[in-house]
């Protein structure tokens, strides 16, 4: 089988980059749980938090 379908689990590189990503994705939702409807900029904030998160934890 192919190493890349047998390391499905996330976070290939080291544990601090996976354990940050995380971090960033938390603080996203929270930010985007707590954002009042007219503040747009803290939507788009949330939303490249977790963006980034994902991509830090996945990659």
């Amino acid at each position: 089988m192919n190493k890349m379908c047998k390391n499905r689990s996330g976070g290939s590189g080291n544990g601090i980059s996976k354990w940050f990503g995380i971090g960033l994705m938390v603080v996203g939702v929270i930010l985007l749980l707590f954002s009042l409807p007219s503040w747009l900029w803290m939507s788009v904030l949330a939303i490249l938090l977790i963006s980034a998160g994902f991509l830090l934890w996945r990659f």
